[in-house]
């Protein structure tokens, strides 16, 4: 007995009854028809309701990020045939970083039927149904429904008849309009004529085509609209057309995209707006003024304004824009030669990262008065610290702007992505507007009274300050030394650091004894670098003690699929805004307990040395360097998190991926 009475309770769950209507756990189902009769060789209408409770929504043909659409199996005791679903305009549910396709309140799915001929006066029609109830959790449901009907030639409207009709207002029109798509490798353009301005979006029939989270930004022309969304992680490229609903919850209508024959011409084109990646550019030249590898020097610059007015004005502007420029040429003409480069490239070298070693090391002795005097090398020697000629301005610019390659500040990255994948005059227009902003606030010191004001006025002060700004110059050496490291090996960095040992021990000598002896320094400095690059590449390179967390494209493919939350931390040893994220937050207590999850894993990419792996991943996210954080709910949804972290910002993404990955199984 207690066996057949939790048998009944799970029919009645499940809602499985063999009527017109069934109740399940926060749904009702029912089977209606538009006329309370049938007539042979009409088309008339039949419809499954729905009704869930408030605040939970059940799914249109494509459920999106998760979930799954009705389905319908008809029979009957008749010849009768049943053609498919017509659904009305479903809306975007936002279900944590998720969005599903779908309703919320009573929603009903009409299917049109034609009794082909009379066989008996009364005929059967049953529909064997699933669907799938959601709010935060899910819980699928299962019922027979059955409805008999007489066959007459006269019939009357039913009860539900209006609800038939408002069900017609709520459907997207039935011609399909043409449209044209374009694919690059991570995004898909669509290109269509809209009747009028609207909030349109996008609805895949496929649900392996976009991000269904992604954003849906229009771009209007005379004739025709364009839309460009984020691909799925599952997309392949197809040879057929693809299919879409656009709607703006008011209207649709169908879209059949056939691949537009100019779609192989561009690949590598920006999804983006040209404008708003230039104001990012601008933007992100503006911080990168206030980043730890930029501000020493121009504090430095700062301080010859404090000391003299006279400076040339446009020198050290015009430095930065052609060492910027210089910076996107080079990038350009090695990706043409195929090879995979991105911002900061220049510091996978060994060779240069010695000769940026020896460089800081001058301009901390030069800090110090250590340089015999009259000693000027265009710029890098007094045009920091006095007055100084267009020449000498001129290389404190290129100086700035190869001190600050190796960061990248927020909005920046954005804007580089997309230069990486632009066409030549587009990515010269973003470098420029990254010099533009870069070069400002420097600029506007040197011309503008009022903002040359703010500094503080010329003192004795500034003799104690300037010898202090030797200690962050030195800071950059052993950071530099470090790097050098990891690119090549302990004796490689020995050879290094003799180098820089020698380098001042002669420019010590130089001011002690005679002015010819600095460019014997010089020299040796240039032998030591090439030297020490040499066999630090020619060493066996150092390598730490083995993890499991390094990054594989396979490794991270394995753990998606097995629902794991992933985070992903792209980084490189020349990448100081890596290091504070990962000394301020990946390194946080309370996130570490977190990766003791065995369902959370920490993959790392180390982007020191050339890897074409990591280029690859970092093309997928239009970015051209490091840093680069994204968290994975398993294959459901990822989140790309800011450069600048926090240990709340990445606690809150890897619980909300877990929610996520809960939400989606429970389906």
């Amino acid at each position: 007995m207690v066996r057949l009475v939790c048998l009944l309770l799970l029919i009645f769950s499940a809602g499985v009854f063999s009527q017109n209507t069934a109740t399940g756990p926060h749904i009702e189902v029912a089977l209606v028809s538009e006329h309370n009769q049938v007539r042979v060789g009409d088309t008339q209408w039949l419809g499954v309701l729905l009704s869930p409770d408030k605040d939970w929504h059940t799914y249109w043909l494509n459920p999106g990020d998760s979930g799954e659409a009705p389905t319908i199996q008809w029979q009957s005791d008749a010849n009768i045939e049943f053609g498919d679903i017509h659904w009305p305009l479903p809306k975007p549910i936002q279900v944590a970083h998720l969005v599903n396709y779908g309703y919320e309140g009573v929603t009903l799915l009409m299917v049109p039927i034609n009794l082909k001929q009379i066989t008996k006066k009364r005929i059967s029609i049953s529909a064997d149904l699933s669907w799938l109830v959601c709010k935060e959790d899910c819980i699928p449901g299962w019922a027979t429904l059955k409805i008999d009907l007489p066959v007459s030639d006269t019939i009357k409207l039913s009860e539900h008849s209006n609800l038939f009709e408002q069900t017609r207002l709520n459907l997207p029109e039935k011609h399909k309009n043409t449209a044209q798509f374009e694919l690059t490798s991570t995004h898909l353009g669509l290109q269509t004529t809209l009747p009028y301005q609207s909030d349109w979006h996008v609805f895949p029939f496929r649900g392996d085509v976009i991000a269904h989270n992604a954003e849906q930004a229009w771009a209007h022309r005379a004739n025709r609209s364009q839309v460009v969304i984020s691909l799925s992680d599952y997309f392949a490229t197809p040879s057929e057309p693809l299919n879409f609903l656009i709607s703006d919850g008011k209207n649709g209508f169908y879209v059949e995209a056939i691949p537009n024959d100019t779609s192989g011409a561009d690949n590598n084109s920006p999804s983006q707006s040209l404008w708003l990646m230039l104001l990012f550019a601008f933007i992100g030249g503006l911080i990168l003024n206030i980043m730890p590898c930029v501000l020493p020097i121009l504090s430095m610059k700062a301080l010859s304004f404090a000391q003299s007015q006279k400076a040339n004005q446009w020198g050290y502007p015009i430095g930065v824009l052609v060492s910027f420029w210089l910076f996107a040429s080079i990038i350009l003409v090695l990706k043409e030669a195929g090879s995979a480069v991105g911002w900061g490239f220049h510091l996978q070298e060994p060779l240069l990262i010695a000769g940026l070693a020896f460089l800081f090391t001058f301009i901390a002795m030069m800090l110090w008065d250590l340089l015999p005097k009259g000693i000027n090398l265009a710029g890098v020697g007094q045009s920091l610290t006095g007055e100084s000629t267009f020449t000498q301005q001129f290389f404190t610019g290129v100086l700035a702007v190869i001190v600050a390659s190796p960061c990248t500040a927020p909005f920046m990255a954005t804007a580089l992505g997309v230069a990486m994948i632009s066409p030549m005059l587009d990515t010269l227009a973003i470098f420029t507007a990254l010099a533009v902003g870069f070069a400002l606030p420097m600029t506007l010191l040197s011309l503008s009274t009022r903002f040359a004001a703010l500094l503080p006025k010329p003192g004795a002060w500034m003799q104690t300050f300037k010898h202090f700004l030797g200690f962050p110059m030195l800071a950059t050496v052993v950071w530099l030394a470090w790097v050098f490291l990891s690119q090549t090996s302990s004796f490689g960095q020995l050879w290094l650091l003799s180098g820089l040992l020698g380098f001042t021990f002669f420019i010590w000598l130089s001011a002690k004894v005679n002015r010819v002896y600095c460019v014997m320094s010089l020299l040796l400095a240039m032998t030591f670098a090439t030297f020490c690059s040499v066999k630090g590449t020619q060493a066996t390179k150092v390598i730490s003690k083995q993890k499991n967390n390094h990054f594989s494209a396979q490794k991270l493919t394995e753990l998606r699929n097995n629902n794991h939350v992933v985070l992903v931390n792209m980084t490189a040893d020349w990448c100081i805004t890596c290091k504070v994220n990962e000394q301020v937050a990946l390194n946080n207590a309370d996130l570490q307990a977190l990766f003791e999850d065995s369902k959370v894993d920490y993959l790392v990419g180390d982007w020191t040395n050339k890897n074409q792996a990591i280029y690859e991943y970092l093309e997928q996210y239009q970015r051209s360097g490091v840093p680069l954080y994204v968290v994975y709910a398993g294959n459901h949804s990822k989140k790309v998190l800011p450069q600048v972290l926090t240990p709340d910002i990445v606690i809150n993404a890897i619980q909300q991926a877990k929610k996520e990955i809960n939400h989606a199984t429970s389906n």
